[in-house]
């Protein structure tokens, strides 16, 4: 009898979920980190960043930066 290989079972909607939720906190701290007033666009720039890099944290999205080479 042959062994069966199983993978197991990611639950991608709790990661991708955890890593926006963590990406967007972060995102909103960094906006206000020099400035008690930061622009709309500052803070949108922030949390976009910080999601994007958190993502990244959990998902390969099969790109490379020159630097990271």
């Amino acid at each position: 009898m042959t062994a069966v290989k199983r993978r197991p079972k990611v639950k991608l909607w709790t990661i991708i979920s955890r890593a926006v939720e963590e990406g967007a906190a972060y995102g909103i701290r960094r906006a206000y980190k020099h400035t008690d007033t930061p622009t709309h666009e500052d803070i949108c720039e922030q949390v976009e960043r910080e999601v994007m890099n958190a993502l990244a944290e959990v998902l390969d999205f099969g790109i490379t930066f020159e630097d990271e080479a």
